[in-house]
C-alpha cells in the first residue's frame, strides 16, 4: 500500500471518529430528560441565586432544576472540555462574552439579571487606609485583584483604576490571582494590605468563604469609573430551543426573582446604569 493510500485511510478514520463523537453528543442531548435543567452558576453568588432557584422550584415543581456552583473560570473550563450544562450564569459580562465568542452560548439569549458595586476593602489591621487614593501610600505594598483577563471583577476593577488614573502607579503593587476567591482570601488572611472585589460578592453572599469580621470596607469605587457590572444569564447553544431551559432564564428576569435576589445581596437589573 502506498504512503498516499495510508494517509487517506487515516484521514477517513479520523473523519468517522469525529462524526461518531458528534452523533453521540447529539444523541445524549436528545435523550436528556426534557424537564431537567442544569445550570452552571458562580459560587460567589450562591445566596441570591440559591434564593431565586428556591422560588423557581416552588413555582415550577414539574421542572427538575439542578445547579452547579463553582468559580466562573472553572465552569468555563469544564464547558470547553465537554461538559454540557443548559444555562450559564456569569458574574459579569467578560465571562459570558468569551463563551459567546467561542460559540458555546447563544448570543441572542444573553440577558442581564442583576448588578454589583465594586469596593476597596482591607484587613482591619491595615492602618491609614481610608480612601481610594490612600492605595498609593508607601505602606500599602500589596493589593489583591482577580486577573482582569479571566474574571469580570478584575476586568471592572482595572477599568476603574485606569479611569481614576491609578492603574499605572499601582501596577507594581497589584497581585493578580486566577480566581476572585484567591484575591479575597489574601485580604482576609492579612497577606496583603488591600484588595478590590464586589461589595456583596463574596463579602456578604458567601460568608463561609470570607470572614467579614477580619475585613472592612475602605471605599466604594465610583460607579462612573467603570462599565456597568452586568450579571448575566445565557443559554448554551445545544439547549436554546428547550422549553424548560427558557422558562428558567425568563424567570430570572421576573419581578419575583428580582425581588428575591435583591433581598439576598444582589442589586436588581434596574440598578444597572
Amino acid at each position: 500500500m502506498s504512503r498516499g493510500s495510508q494517509i487517506l485511510i487515516i484521514v477517513l478514520l479520523l473523519a468517522v471518529l469525529a462524526l461518531g463523537a458528534a452523533i453521540l453528543i447529539r444523541g445524549s442531548q436528545s435523550a436528556r430528560d426534557p424537564s431537567h435543567v442544569l445550570v452552571y452558576a458562580p459560587c460567589g453568588m450562591t445566596s441570591p441565586i440559591g434564593a431565586a432557584v428556591g422560588a423557581f422550584r416552588r413555582a415550577h415543581p414539574d421542572i427538575n432544576l439542578e445547579v452547579k456552583y463553582d468559580n466562573a473560570v472553572v465552569l468555563m473550563r469544564e464547558i470547553r472540555r465537554g461538559d454540557r450544562p443548559d444555562v450559564f450564569m456569569s458574574p459579569g459580562e467578560l465571562e459570558m462574552r468569551q463563551l459567546v465568542e467561542e460559540g458555546f452560548v447563544a448570543g441572542d439569549t444573553v440577558r442581564d439579571f442583576g448588578t454589583l458595586d465594586l469596593v476597596v476593602f482591607a484587613p482591619k489591621t491595615t492602618p491609614n487606609l481610608n480612601t481610594i487614593q490612600d492605595l498609593t501610600k508607601p505602606h500599602i505594598k500589596r493589593i489583591a485583584l482577580a486577573h482582569p483577563d479571566y474574571n469580570s471583577v478584575g476586568y471592572y476593577g482595572k477599568k476603574a483604576l485606569e479611569a481614576l488614573g491609578l492603574w499605572d502607579s499601582l501596577a507594581d503593587k497589584i497581585f493578580l490571582r486566577e480566581y476572585p476567591l484567591e484575591a479575597v482570601t489574601m485580604v482576609t488572611d492579612g497577606d496583603v494590605e488591600a484588595g478590590i472585589t464586589y461589595l456583596t460578592c463574596p463579602l456578604d453572599t458567601a460568608p463561609e468563604k470570607a470572614s467579614k469580621s477580619s475585613v472592612r470596607i475602605v471605599a466604594a469605587l465610583p460607579r462612573d469609573a467603570y462599565p456597568p457590572v452586568r450579571c448575566q444569564v445565557g443559554l448554551l447553544q445545544w439547549s436554546e430551543g428547550r422549553s424548560a431551559v427558557q422558562t428558567f432564564a425568563e424567570f430570572m428576569l421576573s419581578d419575583e426573582a428580582q425581588q428575591t435576589i435583591s433581598a439576598n445581596g444582589l442589586l436588581p437589573i434596574e440598578e444597572t446604569r
